[in-house]
């Protein structure tokens, strides 16, 4: 059962419940800024245990909204390379050190991680050198998909990456979430991927993109038609759902042109049963026998 709970906010450090995982969207957006949708990144947690899955724009600040103070955040997972996906863990970095994180971030992601997280560090030496003379700071850990062993614990949630297909990157993933016996997927950005198919066949909840645009929109711009063709349109995405059938599809990274979220959820319902929101930045769904939504309109004012 899926219930929608509409409040003005809410506030979720740790879900209370052993049994039941919350998930925070704390950006919703793409690389175009938009105050409402900030960069993409999702928290997911369970008692101590909390995890970032991607970490745009303005990650740090949707983290102190929902009054979070990061020392529990000791993983983070990055789809891919597109500075939209990664550009908020610097920030993360730095302010947590302000705000006396003890213990390392682990940072996992494609080929390459290990030579980023060490360019953001050499990039802020002075500061460090400044702030922390006798060195004793929290460090950026990471290591690639590839060098990741894949542990699979009930009682914890854990994070499996695979491949998907996003055009022009050669190391774009998605991720299956799991945690007594509930499994959540995250497309990353994506065109129609089998990988993503295959992982998300009955899932209980699909965390996919979309790309859609106005017909004069496109035909008229060649460059709105290679990025097409790197994610996931409408027809797809319906595609995507007849062969995999989730409990419920939240859509996010939204790339519209001339068109809103009421134009692609439309299409979508006269051609799919199933249940299909768009999300919302401080979203926030508790995940147990049933699926909790909060904060739907908190962006909104509603």
């Amino acid at each position: 059962m899926i219930k929608y709970i509409f409040i003005a906010f809410f506030v979720s450090s740790v879900a209370k419940a052993s049994d039941v995982f919350n998930m925070t969207f704390l950006g919703t957006g793409t690389p175009r800024p938009n105050i409402e949708k900030l960069g993409p990144s999702l928290l997911i947690q369970n008692q101590n245990q909390q995890i970032l899955i991607d970490i745009g724009r303005g990650t740090s600040l949707r983290l102190s909204q929902i009054g979070n103070d990061y020392s529990n955040i000791k993983e983070i997972y990055i789809s891919h390379f597109h500075f939209d996906h990664i550009i908020g863990l610097a920030d993360f970095w730095l302010t947590s050190n302000l705000w006396q994180k003890k213990l390392d971030t682990f940072v996992y992601g494609p080929t390459g991680v290990n030579a980023f997280c060490n360019n953001i560090m050499e990039t802020y030496r002075m500061d460090l050198k400044y702030r922390y003379k006798n060195k004793k700071y929290s460090k950026l850990i990471c290591s690639s998909f590839k060098n990741k062993k894949s542990t699979y614990d009930d009682e914890k949630i854990s994070i499996h990456s695979f491949t998907n297909d996003h055009g022009h990157i050669d190391n774009s993933y998605g991720f299956k979430i799991k945690f007594k016996g509930k499994n959540i997927v995250y497309s990353g950005d994506t065109t129609i991927s089998e990988n993503v198919i295959n992982n998300a066949k009955d899932a209980d909840i699909l965390i996919h993109e979309i790309f859609a645009s106005s017909k004069k929109i496109i035909k008229n711009n060649k460059k709105l038609r290679e990025v097409a063709s790197t994610h996931t349109t409408i027809d797809q995405m319906i595609s995507v759902l007849k062969q995999t059938n989730p409990k419920l599809t939240i859509l996010t990274h939204a790339l519209l042109f001339g068109v809103n979220e009421n134009d692609v959820l439309k299409v979508i319902k006269e051609n799919y049963n199933g249940n299909v929101i768009f999300a919302k930045d401080l979203m926030s769904i508790d995940i147990g026998k049933e699926i909790n939504i909060f904060n739907l309109d908190v962006m909104n004012g509603k």
